[in-house]
This record gives structure tokens, C-alpha cells and sequence, in this order.
């Protein structure tokens, strides 16, 4: 007997993705008005430094969470399976099929993902500093998540066809450059799993290597 098709993209795991990326709209826009209301004059200093944080915690976020999705499971595992792994799975298989997705299906995942952080951003108490900090972070960390595929997805465009404000920001390094993520996908690819930045690979690669 032939093993079962993998799974693929719906109609019904489109229409999740939708409604993951409305809910993530409404709760971010909540939550940078919480904040912009509990800080007032203080809001730029409090987002300088909570964007720069929160960006390179969703690269090591999105590096344990690619290294996982790669590693364990498969398209069949129930809940996790279609919308997380099988995309990921497939994306070895054909890296540039990716650039070919349009906004939902490549941001859907990464909004659904996200929704526990903003959800815990919009309850937060926000009576003193530290936990206004912490608001910040969850925030951010969760606009951070929003981009990171895009930045994945940047990595693998032609560089032609990617926009020149790009190509001078990953030049920079600002977000994941394509000469880096290409690492990732050089046997035996077992590192360079980040998808923001790249800066939080180092430190992720010396992790899973003494993991394993």
C-alpha cells in the first residue's frame, strides 16, 4: 500500500490563516495603544529599546522554533502538522516555492504563532515599569515574528526582483542577508536555522551543537 499523500495548503487552513492575521491586527493595534497610553511622553524612549530587543528575540525564537519544526514530526502530526511543519518540510524540497506565496500564506503561520504573546500583551497590568517593559517586549516580539518570514522569504528572492531598501538592509545585516541563510540549506544542514537577522545564529549553533 503507497503511503498517504502529505497534506496540503487548503481552503480551510487559508481561512485559519485570515482569521489569524485580522485577530493579530486588532490585538497589536491594542496593544501599542495600551502601551503608547501607559507611557505618554516616554513611549519613544520605551520603543527604542523595546524594537531592537524584541527583533532579536524572535530571531532566536524563530531559529528554535525552524530547528524544531525541522527535526521532529512530520505533515501528519495532529494540529502542528499542516500549518507549521508541512511548510517548512516542503521548503527543503523546493526553497524557491516560497517566493511564489502571497501575503497569507506567508505571513498566516507567523500570525497565528504569534497570538499568545500579544493575547498576554493586552491583559498585562500595566501599573509599574517592569511590567510595562515586559508588555513592550511581548509586543514587539510578536511584530518581529510578523516580519520574519518575509525576511526568509527576501533570502531566497532572485536579488533583482528583491526592492533596493532590502537588498541595502540586508547588506547591513538589518534583516536575514541571503549569503547567510544560504548556509542553512548547505549539507548537512543542521545549522543557521534564524530568520530575522542571522545575529542570534551563533549562538543557537553553539547551543544545538552541544545539544547534540
Amino acid at each position: 500500500m503507497s503511503a498517504a499523500a502529505p497534506p496540503r495548503y487548503g481552503a480551510g487552513q487559508r481561512m485559519l490563516e485570515l482569521g489569524a492575521i485580522a485577530a493579530f491586527a486588532v490585538l497589536a493595534a491594542w496593544g501599542l495603544w495600551r502601551l503608547a497610553a501607559a507611557t505618554q511622553l516616554l513611549f519613544v524612549a520605551v520603543t527604542a529599546f523595546a524594537v531592537p530587543a524584541g527583533w532579536l528575540a524572535s530571531d532566536a525564537m524563530s531559529g528554535l522554533l525552524h530547528w524544531a519544526l525541522d527535526s521532529f514530526g512530520s505533515a501528519q502530526t495532529p494540529i502542528v502538522g499542516r500549518a507549521f511543519i508541512r511548510p517548512f518540510r516542503e521548503h527543503h524540497a523546493d526553497p524557491e516555492e516560497m517566493t511564489r506565496h502571497d501575503f497569507v500564506e506567508t505571513h498566516g503561520a507567523s500570525c497565528f504563532a504569534a497570538l499568545p504573546f500579544l493575547g498576554a500583551a493586552c491583559v498585562l497590568p500595566l501599573e509599574a515599569w517592569p511590567s510595562i517593559v515586559a508588555q513592550a517586549l511581548l509586543v514587539f516580539i510578536s511584530l518581529g515574528a510578523l516580519f520574519t518570514n518575509q525576511c526568509h522569504k527576501w533570502a531566497h528572492m532572485d536579488e533583482s526582483a528583491t526592492p533596493a531598501a532590502v537588498r541595502w538592509a540586508q547588506a547591513k545585516g538589518l534583516v536575514l542577508p541571503r549569503e547567510h541563510h544560504r548556509l542553512h540549506h548547505t549539507p548537512p544542514f543542521d545549522s543557521h536555522f534564524c530568520m530575522s537577522c542571522g545575529w542570534m545564529n551563533p549562538a543557537l549553533n553553539a547551543l544545538l551543537k552541544a545539544w547534540r
